[in-house]
This record gives structure tokens, C-alpha cells and sequence, in this order.
């Protein structure tokens, strides 16, 4: 598999990561990954190249990183093991969220109790937190980094200003700096374009892709009409990330005929289409099954053509007025 470095880490990625948010638990209504699953999913990932393990505190309160302490076992030395603090972990205790210099330690020690470490190569904040001075917080993870308990700093969900100014105050204090930043990137999301993106090139840091398949979506199963397939997006009221379906139609679509004329899963070209944005270096998956996968390591290039095909489809469809639709005459005619 093909890696990237992260931003100047010196970590070297895979450009796909295995995601847990699901494990042990039906965590934002994903459909709930157990034990067994969970060993088959880590087997083929890691046999596959698979290097990056991404999971969070948050991911069914402590559920997702016990499961993967467990079976990780003495393969903790093959792969890159990334964490995430900031939600409450108990449902109503304030006190147990945010990024406060007490609870990134804290934090931080129970993490590497349920995985069974004694570092994790990457720590994220899983989100800002404005009730705390980003400078309390950032050296808070730098006294982590420095005790050796942790490899190397990210960041999720950060707004790209307040990105760039965590970089600026790590640069100006000699602190490690988030060398990346975790954001949902996709087809049918792409906010990021104007917003994270821009930071990566200036700033020699990256972009990690999380949902890019939104949650299922960019598969194509839920695209035909009548009684939806079991999966995350069953109740699209429920449904994590929500995607507003009566816009993106059409380009999913676009993304069925092009995957068929590359001679890929559509799962897969969406996942080329992400890998081929400028800054990205990594695209999270959350798969809950083998077969799931399976057709997301179906990876391969896609020609020029092909991604801007997608590209164009994309932005027409997120342009397109509801009221109209997806597929409105004259929407797709160019492609």
C-alpha cells in the first residue's frame, strides 16, 4: 500500500487507516462491530498494509480502545496507534471532557491502560475546545510527547484558523504542532476545500480523511428506490455523518458509472477521488464486515478523466437547489 508522511512527523502512513468507532458498540448508530469481526477487520487491514489504527476515547465510552488492546496483542509493534480526548466519557459529567492540563493527562493514562501500551504514536484532540486556552492544552500534549507517552500530535475537526493558530503558538513556544488535521472530507462533504485544505501546502502539514464513503453512502446501496439495505444509513434521519440524499443523487451516479468504467468498487474510486486531493494524506475507514473491506482496499488509481468526472459532479450536485433535485435536467449533460 502506498504511505504518505504525516505533515513533518516522520511518520509514514498508509494511505488508507482502519477506523474502530464502531467496535464493541453501536457508537452514533454504526452498525455495532464485535470481537470476532473486529480480529477478521484487523487481520486483512494489517496483511493488506494497513499500518495506522485510529480509535478515540469517546468511541463507545472506552469500548473501542479496550477491544483493540485486546486483540492487538503483540502486534502493537507493526502498527501506528492513534488516539483521541475531548468528549465527556461518562453521559452528564462535564468534568470528564474537555482538553483542560488535568484532563489531557488523565486521559491520556487511561487510554493506554485500555490499550495496553505504554505510548501511543498519535494523540488528537477530537475536537477544539473554547473553555480552555489553547495554550494550556497544547502544552499539556507537548509534556506528553516530551515524557515519551506519546510519538507525535494531531488534530480533529479543527477549524482551519484556529489550526493555523495552534501551529503559530506551538512554532513561537518550540512545542511539537499538530502535523495533521482529521476533518470529514468526501464526495457529498466538502468543506474542507476552503477551509483545512489551504493550511496543508503553506504549512507543510496534512489532512486525514474521516467518512469518506459518508458512512456508507458513496457505495451506492442506499442510491436504489424502495426499502433501504440494512447498514448505518438504514434511517437516514439517524444516519452519521448526515448527508442530505435529495442533492447528492446524481453524483453517485456519476460515481457508479465511473467505478464501472475504471474497473473498481465504487467505495474504492470514492476513496481514490479523496487520496487524490492536494494535502490529503490518509482516508479513515469504518468498515463492518469483511466484504465492506474488502472493496475499500479494491484501491487503485483513477485516471484523469475519471476524477474529474467525479470532481464536476460533485460540486454540481452540492450547487443544486433542493427544490430541484439532483438529477435536474441539464445537471449531468457536460459530464
Amino acid at each position: 500500500m502506498e504511505k504518505r508522511t504525516l505533515g513533518r512527523s516522520g511518520l509514514e502512513v498508509g494511505v488508507l487507516a482502519l477506523g474502530t468507532m464502531n467496535w464493541g458498540s453501536d457508537w452514533m448508530n454504526s452498525t455495532p462491530v464485535d470481537e470476532k469481526t473486529a480480529r477478521g477487520l484487523l487481520d486483512l487491514a494489517l496483511d493488506s498494509g494497513v499500518n495506522l489504527i485510529d480509535t478515540a476515547d469517546v468511541y463507545g465510552r472506552g469500548a473501542a480502545e479496550t477491544m483493540l488492546g485486546r486483540i492487538l496483542g503483540k502486534r502493537r509493534g507493526k502498527v501506528l496507534l492513534a488516539t483521541k480526548l475531548r468528549w465527556e466519557m461518562e453521559p452528564g459529567e462535564s468534568a470528564s471532557g474537555g482538553l483542560s492540563r488535568k484532563r489531557v493527562k488523565a486521559a491520556l493514562e487511561a487510554s493506554l491502560k485500555r490499550l495496553k501500551t505504554d505510548h501511543v504514536d498519535i494523540y488528537m484532540p477530537h475536537a477544539p475546545d473554547n473553555r480552555v486556552p489553547l495554550e494550556e492544552t497544547l502544552e499539556a500534549l507537548a509534556a506528553a510527547v516530551k515524557a515519551g507517552k506519546v510519538r507525535a500530535l494531531g488534530c480533529a475537526n479543527f477549524p482551519g484558523e484556529q489550526w493555523r493558530r495552534a501551529l503559530a503558538l506551538s512554532a513561537a513556544k518550540g512545542w511539537p504542532r499538530f502535523e495533521f488535521d482529521q476533518v470529514e472530507y468526501s464526495l457529498v462533504a466538502r468543506s474542507a476545500d476552503g477551509d483545512v485544505l489551504p493550511v496543508a501546502g503553506p504549512e507543510k502539514v496534512s489532512v486525514m480523511a474521516w467518512s469518506p464513503l459518508a458512512g456508507g453512502y458513496l457505495t451506492g446501496k442506499y442510491l436504489a428506490p424502495g426499502r433501504r439495505p440494512q447498514g448505518r444509513r438504514q434511517d437516514p434521519g439517524k444516519a452519521f455523518p448526515p448527508v442530505d440524499e435529495s442533492r447528492y443523487g446524481g453524483a453517485v451516479r456519476v460515481l457508479l458509472e465511473t467505478a464501472k468504467q475504471e474497473g473498481t468498487t465504487p467505495a474504492a474510486a470514492a476513496l481514490a477521488w479523496v487520496l487524490s486531493r492536494p494535502g490529503v494524506a490518509a482516508a479513515v475507514l469504518g468498515p463492518s464486515s469483511l466484504e465492506q473491506l474488502r472493496e475499500d482496499l479494491a484501491l487503485k488509481p483513477l485516471s484523469a478523466r475519471a476524477l474529474g468526472f467525479l470532481d464536476k459532479a460533485s460540486v454540481l450536485c452540492s450547487q443544486a437547489s433542493r427544490s430541484k433535485g439532483p438529477d435536474a435536467p441539464g445537471t449531468f449533460v457536460q459530464l
